[in-house]
C-alpha cells in the first residue's frame, strides 16, 4: 500500500465523489439554479499532488441524506457539507482545504466549514487505524467564495481587468476560532499556490 496520505485518501473516498481537473484546471460548482456563485476555477500546479472530493450529491427518493443516510435530515445542520474538499501536498507538507461558496448571505459558512473540517478528521482517523505507519498529520484552510458585491453588469475593460488582478493577488487568512479562513469573490479563478504561501 502507498505511504502517500493523497494516494490512500483518494483510495478511500468513493469515486463518485471525486473532483476531476481537466487540464490542472478544477472547477467547483454551485448547482442550485438561483444561486449568484456559481462556480470556482482553481488551476493547480503539475507539481503539487492533489486530491479533491465533493460530499454535494442531489437527493433521490426518500427522507434520507444520500451521504449521511444515517443522519436525521430534520435535526438542523447535522448533514451539512462543503461544496469542495481540497487535499495538496506541497514539499512534505499537506493542506485540507475546505472550500464553501455562498451567493450574497454568508450566514452559517464557519459551521459548515468547521463540519467539513470533522468530517476529514473522522476519515484521516479511520485511515489511521487501519495503516498506523501512515503519517495523518495536515494543515486546515478554509475558503469562503462569495458575491457580496456583485458589479454591474456590461463591466468597463478597466473593470474587467481590475477582477482578473484578484485572482493574481496575495490572499489573506485571518483565524476564525481555531481555523484559518480566506473570503474571496466567487465566479473567478485562482491560483493554487495563492491558498498554499506562508500566512504571516
Amino acid at each position: 500500500m502507498s505511504d502517500n496520505l493523497i494516494d490512500i485518501v483518494k483510495l478511500a473516498i468513493k469515486q463518485d465523489f471525486h473532483l476531476v481537473a481537466d487540464d490542472l484546471t478544477l472547477l467547483i460548482e454551485e448547482k442550485q439554479p438561483d444561486a449568484k456563485c456559481k462556480f470556482v476555477e482553481i488551476k493547480l500546479e503539475q507539481s503539487i499532488d492533489y486530491f479533491g472530493f465533493s460530499l454535494h450529491k442531489d437527493k433521490g427518493k426518500g427522507n434520507n441524506d444520500p451521504v449521511y443516510p444515517f443522519f436525521n435530515p430534520q435535526y438542523e445542520g447535522i448533514c451539512s457539507k462543503d461544496d469542495g474538499i481540497l487535499f495538496l501536498q506541497k514539499s512534505n507538507k499537506v493542506y485540507v482545504l475546505l472550500i464553501e461558496m455562498k451567493s450574497t448571505n454568508t450566514k452559517g459558512y464557519l459551521k459548515q466549514l468547521k463540519a467539513a473540517k470533522s468530517f476529514v478528521e473522522f476519515v484521516l482517523q479511520r485511515i489511521k487505524i487501519f495503516n498506523d505507519q501512515i503519517n495523518t498529520e495536515v494543515e486546515f484552510r478554509g475558503l469562503l467564495f462569495s458575491c457580496r458585491r456583485i458589479p454591474n453588469e456590461g463591466e468597463s475593460k478597466k473593470q474587467e481587468s481590475k477582477k482578473q488582478e484578484i485572482t493574481k493577488q496575495k490572499l489573506t487568512f485571518k483565524d476564525r476560532n481555531g481555523l484559518l479562513v480566506s473570503e474571496n469573490p466567487g465566479n473567478n479563478t485562482y491560483y493554487i499556490q495563492q491558498f498554499l504561501e506562508k500566512i504571516d
